[in-house]
This record gives C-alpha cells, structure tokens and sequence, in this order.
C-alpha cells in the first residue's frame, strides 16, 4: 500500500501547471530556430488569435550642423507589422495508476515531457524556418546555388556579405544582439563545410572553428545545424541572418489532468500556441541549395 509520501508525491501529476512549468523549461533550452529570432513581444499575448501591432523606427536624417541654423526636428515614420498567434497545436497521453506507482515522479514527467517537447520544438522550428525564408529582402536573396567543399566558403562568405551591404551587421561582424549573424544547415551542408580547406586550415584563416558538437563557427556565421531542412527536388531552402529579422512568441495557453471512471489514471492534455512575422526582412539572407 503507498504511503502518504507516495501518494503527496504522485499528487504533483495531477496539477497541471506543474506539466506547464516542465514543458516550457524544457522548450527553452531545446530548437535550432528559437536562437535565431527575437522574443520582443512575447508577452503580449494569451491566446490564440491574439494579435500584436508592431511598429519598427523610422531612419533618422544626419545634417550637417551649422551654430546659424536650428536644429531641424523630424517625425520618422516606420514600417507596421501584426504579429499574429495563428498556430495552435494540442496533444493528450494518459498515464496508469500503476506506472505511477512504478516509477518515479520526475522520471515519469520527463518521458512524457520529452515527447511533448520534441514534436513541439520540429512544428515550431519548421514554421519560424518557412516564415523567415519567405519573407528574406529581395536583394539578399542569392536565388540557386550549386555548392561542393570547394565552394562552400565563398557561399558562404556571399550570404555574409548581403547581411554587411545592408547593414544587419557592424563593421565588426556582430548584430545588434551582439552576436555573430547565423546560417542554418542540414548535415548535408555542414558535411560539407568540415570538408572544406578552409575548415581545415581555420586557425591560419584566423576563423574560428568548433570541431564538435552541432554548431560551427565559420566564414563569420555561427553554424547551425537542422535536420528538420529537407531537400525538395534535391535543393535546399538556405536561411541566414540575424535575431532582428524575426519575431517569436508562444505559449502553453492550457494544460488540464483528469480522470476517468472507465480508467485507473490520469488524462495529461494541453494547447500550445505561437506565431511568428519577419519584421526586418534586409537582416535576413537566403538561398536555393543543390549539393554536390
């Protein structure tokens, strides 16, 4: 018979802002996308449907100064986007009162967590990819490109180099963030980049190079590697860029735990919604993919 230790500890399955609290802990620290884009405005929403108005900041005109003149004073006038939270995803597993019994609390949360997480992290991942990829400044996109290991560095340095002529980062490589811009890659691509000589040679280059791990640092990108990049008709769709191109928001709007007199257990249940909107399209770069 379980004691009361087990049973207050077993309790915890059936609050559901524990499996809330779990799931967005672990949603955070897992996805390729969501180090790629802003959470500005995050907080802003509840629901989905929820719509959010985002206005970005005009240019500022630079005069030349004159101790004769005054000052002249302007109303910038900047771009407006609606983020809107439009996808919704739910999922639902139930759990016996003997695997509760059999296992321990975390051990069970966990098991069932990761498998939430990991179809969560592929839809939203998928989706900000897509929304970011469509919504590239028409300059900066490179259109198709055929690359091997012997021009995978110039392909690359040609991405960066859309990213500098449009000012998504500084002279000195580096975003408003403060970070390197990023390159997302199937393992194809990143086969392809370890290939390379530059790869090889990155310490004479004086570029720096992670030779373990999933993400690389080259030809001023920090590498970043998805799986969830397939190639259609054998291309690939390339995004780059920095975390000002696009915005993100989610949120687990309802988890619920009930029962059922038909079953000894719990019913886990919860709606997870988000949306994403490219919201500065020339700090984005793209390109259409066949390797060889």
């Amino acid at each position: 018979m379980p004691s009361d230790t087990q049973n207050q500890k077993f309790s915890l399955l059936t609050k559901p802002e524990i499996w809330s609290k779990r799931l967005l802990e672990n949603l955070d620290d897992y996805g390729v996308m969501a180090e790629c884009v802003n959470r500005d405005w995050e907080g802003e929403i509840k629901y989905a449907g929820d719509t959010v108005r985002i206005t970005q900041p005009g240019n500022v005109t630079l005069n030349t100064h004159d101790d004769d003149t005054p000052i002249q004073y302007e109303q910038p006038k900047g771009n407006q986007f609606i983020l809107t939270v439009d996808q919704q995803k739910d999922w639902g597993f139930k759990i016996s009162t003997i695997e509760q019994r059999q296992s321990n609390v975390k051990d069970i949360q966990s098991k069932y967590i990761s498998r939430a997480r990991v179809a969560v992290v592929n839809a939203k991942d998928g989706f900000m990819h897509t929304t970011g990829f469509a919504g590239v400044y028409t300059s900066n996109q490179l259109g198709e490109k055929t690359v091997t290991k012997n021009t995978i560095y110039d392909f690359c340095l040609n991405l960066y180099e859309k990213l500098s002529d449009t000012n998504a980062i500084d002279s000195d490589g580096k975003a408003s963030d403060g970070k390197r811009p990023y390159l997302v890659l199937p393992p194809a691509l990143v086969k392809l980049i370890k290939q390379s000589e530059e790869a090889k040679n990155a310490t004479t280059l004086g570029d720096e190079v992670i030779r373990k791990g999933t993400i690389l640092q080259y030809a001023g990108f920090d590498i970043k590697q998805s799986t969830l990049i397939k190639p259609n008709t054998g291309k690939y769709n390339i995004l780059a860029g920095t975390s000002d191109g696009i915005t993100f928001a989610d949120q687990i709007v309802e988890t619920k735990v009930t029962e059922d007199k038909d079953f000894f257990g719990i019913f886990v249940a919860g709606l997870y919604v988000y949306g994403a909107k490219v919201v500065e399209p020339k700090a984005l770069a793209s390109a259409v993919v066949t390797v060889e």
